[in-house]
Formats: structure tokens, C-alpha cells, sequence
């Protein structure tokens, strides 16, 4: 699993919902596994709290929210942003190897994580060990639109990688359905959790590139970056000509429940 270490200066910035969309989506998520406060939630990968913080504004100071994450730097993030308010409870750990008793939480929550993970069988294991007997997973994801300005050079940037012979391919599952298969007796609900428009310019893209924001940079050489670099800029500059004209980007936020 990938630490993010390196992204938490940059993360709420670079991820970070627009106001009033957290909100939706951690009621959203309430509302699909009707959650109470007693309830014990675990979010592998909690970060800095992008779903963590608005669920606990929902859930009161007598939530039973826990969090792991191989990143300390991230949620050192996520306390600061708790004054009276109780954060979750914390702690520094593999999605591998998780530090809990069998059969204790009702929702495990995992967003934009199992992708990273070099060996999913083990974290399905882990997670299924730890569930309790009624409980759910979640998984969470960002759905763009493909012809999105983002999307098609996130792909072009890929594709350019894959060219100098760096793979770019994910390491772990691609989407959250990908579960499915490993639990044969399992059931899936998808909702669509908040529906949101950003006006977004090419060299907004191309600048995250740039500065390594997104882990799928991270894996590419120092000594081939700059030319895979040069050539994604060239391309957009080809596809869009003024790269600093903001282009309206349609967004959705989609929860998927699976149950046993």
C-alpha cells in the first residue's frame, strides 16, 4: 500500500470536496447504512479526513469512528482539524495486517484506497475478519466524466508513460465492483451520494502533473518525468490551444454497499 506522506501539505487542496459537498456525501453515507453513533465504523485510509470529518460532524462527539492509515503526516492533518469536537481514533497501520479484534465493526469504509494495494486478497481477508456479523463495506470514489478535460490528459499521461516503458497500470483493483468476485455470497447497492460542476482550465491538470500530486506520477523515474512532461503539455496544447480557459467538469460522488 502507498503512503501518502508526501501529499499531506497538498491533500485537502488537491482532493478536497467544494463547501457543502462533504456534507452530502457523509449523509449520503449515513443514510445507505442507516448509521447510528454507536456504531463501530473503520475508514481504511482515512487521510485527512475527507469523509471522516463530516461523518463525525453527523454522527456527535459519541461516535465510534476509527481510522488507519500507513501515512502519520496525513493524519497528524485530520487531529489538527478537531478542536472541541472528539476526533476519531487513530492509528498507524497496514490495510494488510489490521490491528483489531475479529468480528468488530458494523462498516468498514474504504475510498480511493484499494487501488493502491498490491495485494488485495490479503486486505479483503483482513477486512472480512474484522467485520462484525451483520456489518457492511462501503467503498467511495470521485466518478468523472471520461471526456472530462482531467481525464483525458490523466489518460494521455499514462499513455505517454506507458510509451518510455513505465507502467502506469493500477496496482491493486480498479474499482470498488472489483470486490465482488472475492465474496461470491455477497450483494452490492450503488448511489450517486452528490452531484457537483467545477470550471477547471487544462493547466490546472497539467500543473498537478507537474508538481506530483496524484501517486500516478510518483512511480515514474526522475530521469524520464521531464520529457513525459514535455510531451503532455505539448498534446494539450494541440488539443485545446488556450490552456488557461476554464472548461465547466461535471462530478459525482458514488457510494457501494456490499453485504453478506
Amino acid at each position: 500500500m502507498t503512503s501518502f506522506d508526501r501529499a499531506a501539505d497538498i491533500y485537502d487542496q488537491t482532493r478536497g470536496f467544494p463547501q457543502n459537498v462533504g456534507a452530502q456525501v457523509a449523509q449520503a453515507l449515513v443514510g445507505l447504512l442507516k448509521l447510528l453513533p454507536s456504531d463501530r465504523v473503520l475508514e481504511i485510509g482515512i487521510g485527512t479526513g475527507r469523509i471522516a470529518k463530516p461523518l463525525i460532524e453527523i454522527l456527535g462527539n459519541d461516535h465510534h469512528v476509527t481510522g488507519i492509515d500507513l501515512s502519520r503526516n496525513m493524519m497528524d492533518r485530520l487531529r489538527a482539524k478537531f478542536d472541541s469536537a472528539r476526533s476519531p481514533d487513530l492509528i498507524q497501520g497496514d490495510a494488510a495486517s489490521l490491528p483489531f479484534a475479529d468480528h468488530v465493526f458494523q462498516a468498514i469504509i474504504t475510498v480511493h484506497v484499494l487501488h493502491l494495494i498490491r495485494d488485495p486478497q490479503k486486505v479483503i481477508a483482513e477486512m472480512s475478519r474484522v467485520r462484525a456479523q451483520s456489518g457492511m463495506f462501503v467503498g467511495g470514489w470521485n466518478d468523472h466524466n471520461p471526456d472530462s478535460v482531467a481525464e483525458r490528459i490523466n489518460k494521455k499521461f499514462r499513455a505517454l508513460a506507458s510509451a518510455h516503458g513505465v507502467s502506469t497500470e493500477r496496482q491493486g483493483l480498479a474499482n470498488y465492483s472489483d470486490l465482488l468476485p472475492h465474496l461470491p455470497t455477497a450483494s452490492a447497492t450503488e448511489i450517486v451520494a452528490a452531484e457537483w460542476t467545477v470550471d477547471r482550465a487544462p493547466r490546472f491538470a497539467l500543473q498537478a502533473i507537474a508538481e506530483r500530486h496524484y501517486s500516478s506520477s510518483w512511480i515514474i523515474p526522475d530521469s524520464i518525468f521531464p520529457s513525459v512532461l514535455a510531451e503532455i503539455n505539448e498534446w494539450a496544447s494541440k488539443e485545446w490551444g488556450d490552456l488557461d480557459r476554464a472548461v465547466p467538469d461535471d462530478r459525482r460522488f458514488k457510494w457501494m454497499k456490499i453485504e453478506f
